[in-house]
């Protein structure tokens, strides 16, 4: 175990020492790209926060379009992905799939070679005005206009995993044009660390909603990068699971796994359950059917009278001056 997280340590470590010395390059295209990522594993909201980019520019008149790699989907080719699509959650990925059912009208083009997205989108007779990169603060083959760095203290940022969640070392926040918090108010040591790294910070506005989710079921259950953000939400929102769950990261809802849900049900003698939106998208139609399920959707927003739009529009301004 030591060794490999010595490893991946090197491996990161050469791999932005050469982005930075110029050795390798990052491909600049001509259509403002705004970057959403982590410096962890995941857990940190990056998905609703995609979601809420990508209608907000739809909003301002401009034709936004998604790029993602579609992580663990079982499809490899390339796929544009529209809001009438007929795809499961499991062929193109989970958060593609929620992405296209939350963003109408914007599309959702899934290609592991980021690369090669950005370039059939400055060829593409759709003329998109504007790319936002999915989860793309390590993948530095694509030049970004602004690099938006999701945080959130519920993770641990002094390991790697299995015991933490960093992906690379916490000092590379460096590289983050601006910094949100998520899921909960950073701690005091954290928010200075970026405070010391002259980093401009916003904290999200979260809302979790769903009006018709009851005071108690009889099940809880999630696969998402933090768990614990959803036992929060279902304290916040005062409703009470007799028993709660967790899955890995994009879990699959297999027959094995649905079993054990159900299992969990019967213990219970219930036929009520909740879970998160991304994990609902991944449930069987057959599943759903049967019981009283509720999800419970993750909106996060900025404040409008925030100076990170001042320095959003800023930054695509100064792309548009490059290109003239």
């Amino acid at each position: 175990m030591i060794l490999i997280k010595i490893i991946y340590s090197i491996a990161i470590y050469f791999k932005n020492m050469f982005y930075d010395w110029g050795v390798f390059s990052s491909y600049r295209s001509h259509i403002p790209i705004i970057s959403v990522g982590n410096i962890t594993t995941g857990g940190t909201g990056k998905t609703p926060f995609v979601i809420f980019l990508a209608n907000y520019f739809k909003k301002q008149g401009l034709k936004p379009l998604i790029i993602t790699r579609g992580y663990k989907r079982q499809s490899r080719e390339q796929i544009i992905l529209k809001s009438n699509h007929e795809y499961s959650a499991d062929y193109v990925g989970d958060e593609p799939f929620l992405m296209a059912k939350m963003c109408p009208d914007v599309d959702i083009l899934i290609n592991q070679n980021r690369v090669e997205a950005v370039r059939w989108a400055e060829v593409s007779q759709k003329q998109y005005s504007i790319i936002i990169l999915d989860d793309a603060f390590q993948h530095r083959a694509i030049g970004r206009d602004f690099n938006i760095l999701l945080v959130s203290s519920l993770q641990n940022m002094k390991e790697y995993p299995p015991q933490g969640h960093l992906r690379e070392p916490l000092k590379n926040i460096k590289r983050a044009d601006w910094v949100v918090f998520t899921k909960t108010s950073p701690d005091h040591d954290l928010k200075q660390y970026i405070q010391k790294l002259s980093i401009p910070t916003s904290n999200a506005i979260e809302a979790d909603s769903n009006s018709n989710a009851p005071n108690s079921v009889g099940v809880a259950f999630c696969g998402i990068g933090s768990p614990a953000s959803f036992e929060q939400t279902l304290n916040n929102i005062n409703c009470k699971a007799a028993r709660n769950l967790v899955f890995k990261d994009h879990q699959k809802y297999t027959e094995k796994i649905i079993a054990e849900i159900e299992d969990a049900l019967s213990a219970e003698n219930s036929r009520s359950f909740i879970t998160t939106h991304k994990d609902w998208v991944k449930l069987p139609k057959e599943f759903v059917k049967k019981y009283d399920g509720f999800y419970l959707d993750n909106n996060i927003s900025i404040n409008q009278n925030s100076d990170f739009w001042i320095e959003l529009n800023r930054k695509l301004k100064t792309h548009q001056q490059k290109i003239n």
